[in-house]
């Protein structure tokens, strides 16, 4: 038996079927996926037992696992903002000139909501390969979580099998992050780098297209030795690397995003869920995208 659906509001079928299992996997049989759902999911065509990743915005709950959410709050007074923008001005002679602008506009708050950032992983059992959840506890206090996982399974695949953890002959495999593709060493100017973010930012508006390469061409000027494009759940983002200095740059084609600058090891950063890069388990600056921002990212990287 599984459960099958678009969406579940409560555990009832779940805890009905899991029985008196309290430790559970979801999951779907590998071989009934269409390569096509894979690699709109951040898989390989052909993954590899011990694979995992945040899995690709392909609906609302797949969008909210990796994004988290925004609660406008309208009951409060609004605030001033710096934001960016793309637009023209005239000289004196009456001519008119485009390039990157910022402006202070009053918004209302936001609560930030922070994203799940659940994985979906590729797990043997039984000699069959499956896409699973990671392990999930029956509990009161988990509630939110499990529906949560279940929503994504079904937003994934339209249905899913429960795992017992405790009884199977499941062993935990080491898994392998597919989170970041790095790209070959060596620096990367913008004439190197520049056909890898125009891909990555053709799907938006022409203005916002000019503010992303306007960050992007800054960062590619400081001539980083390193460069990784996000996958799956990690999708537009940028991490940018300076190995001789210990920095490492995090940004994105999302314009409301700030910039992170870290300066720990890669391979600790790419451990990482967005989530735990937001709420600051490794120090790292903040840099909002401001008029200030140019001369903020040059002090953090070369340290001044």
């Amino acid at each position: 038996m599984k459960i099958e659906g678009k969406s579940i509001r409560s555990l009832t079928k779940v805890l009905k079927l899991a029985g008196d299992a309290k430790r559970v996997r979801l999951v779907f049989p590998l071989n009934e996926i269409e390569e096509h759902t894979l690699e709109a999911l951040g898989f390989n065509k052909n993954p590899d037992i011990g694979d995992f990743l945040i899995p690709s915005k392909i609906g609302k709950y797949t969008a909210f696992n990796a994004d988290g959410d925004v609660h406008i709050r309208k009951d409060l007074p609004k605030q001033p903002e710096s934001i960016m923008y793309y637009g023209a001005s005239r000289d004196w002679h009456g001519g008119i000139h485009y390039g990157i602008k910022t402006r202070t506009v009053d918004k209302y708050p936001r609560d930030h909501i922070p994203a799940p950032s659940e994985t979906l992983q590729i797990i043997e059992l039984s000699g069959s390969r499956y896409v699973s959840t990671a392990e999930l506890e029956l509990t009161d206090d988990d509630k939110a979580r499990n529906i949560h996982a279940c929503n994504l399974m079904l937003e994934c695949f339209s249905s899913f099998n429960i795992v017992n953890s405790d009884t199977s002959e499941l062993i935990g495999p080491k898994l392998k992050r597919l989170q970041w593709e790095i790209l070959p060493k060596g620096e990367y100017p913008w004439e190197k780098s520049k056909s890898i973010i125009q891909k990555a930012t053709e799907s938006l508006k022409e203005g916002d297209q000019k503010i992303i390469e306007h960050r992007m061409k800054i960062l590619s000027r400081r001539n980083p030795d390193f460069l990784a494009t996000g996958r799956g759940g990690f999708s537009g983002y940028f991490v940018y690397g300076f190995k001789d200095k210990n920095v490492y740059v995090l940004e994105s084609i999302y314009l409301d995003n700030a910039t992170y600058v870290f300066s720990s090891e890669w391979e600790e950063l790419s451990q990482l869920t967005k989530r735990e890069i937001i709420q600051g388990k490794l120090p790292h600056q903040r840099i909002v995208h401001n008029h200030k921002w140019n001369g903020a990212i040059g002090r953090a990287i070369d340290g001044k």
